[in-house]
């Protein structure tokens, strides 16, 4: 098409039609502005059609992160849930000796939370720079469960559980003992077992423990795992209609 205008412009300078030229030339120029705008839409077009596609595999990478982080911090809350009543009987003093066979001597000393939570869906999203609620709201609930569960409460229970350990070691004879296997009501020193079955220190440490284990920890738990699985929900929605 271009080509043509070309050759009739020629032919009409030759002629020496000057009107006719300036029309042709001017519609020359509409032509090639047209294309312009065509092919900066189509381009448009294609960037938006790539962000897109990108969004989707981000979104697909970030449900499968969300679901195995459910699967981890659910593996937590059971564990708690699971040891509750042996606190509960510790700080009621009702402790009885049969109790070393669930891990009474344990329940303070098991790094039982070191939650790592895959962040690479996040990190992708953060990267992407998008700005729907959806990505925002787990970017938000990402950095709300690494600033309180993973830097907070999780890291001051294992700091306790090592802070305890290091006092077993530095003040009691039975800590050769203590590390060296599981100990059951039939297997441990009487010095042992007399610790913890009736050390007042040892009953007011677990109280603490119990404030902060199940009065802040399992708490966010209780509310997190529900959170995340409503935003696994959403996420399926958008991978569906996608």
């Amino acid at each position: 098409m271009i080509k043509f205008f070309r050759k009739l412009r020629y032919n009409l300078m030759e002629q020496n039609k000057t009107g006719k030229y300036l029309k042709y030339a001017i519609g020359e120029i509409i032509l090639v502005v047209i294309g312009i705008l065509i092919a900066l839409q189509i381009n448009n077009w294609n960037e938006k059609r790539l962000k897109q596609e990108q969004l989707i595999s981000v979104y697909e990478r970030t449900l499968t992160d969300i679901e195995n982080d459910i699967q981890e911090l659910t593996t937590n809350l059971e564990y708690y849930n699971g040891i509750e009543y042996i606190f509960k009987k510790v700080i009621n003093d009702s402790i009885t000796p049969d109790l070393f066979d669930v891990g009474l001597s344990r329940m303070l000393t098991t790094f039982g939370v070191a939650t790592s939570l895959n962040m690479t869906g996040v990190n992708q999203l953060k990267t992407l720079n998008v700005k729907d609620s959806l990505s925002l709201e787990i970017i938000d609930v990402y950095a709300n469960m690494e600033i309180l569960l993973i830097n907070g409460f999780e890291k001051r229970i294992n700091q306790e559980s090592e802070d305890l350990i290091y006092k077993f070691r530095d003040n009691y004879s039975w800590y050769p003992e203590y590390m060296g296997k599981t100990i059951m009501q039939d297997n441990s020193s009487k010095e042992l077992q007399d610790y913890f079955l009736y050390n007042s220190e040892y009953r007011h440490r677990v109280i603490s423990s119990y404030q902060l284990i199940y009065n802040n920890y399992v708490r966010m738990l209780n509310g997190m795992i529900p959170a995340l699985k409503e935003i696994t929900e959403e996420l399926k929605i958008k991978l569906e209609k996608a």
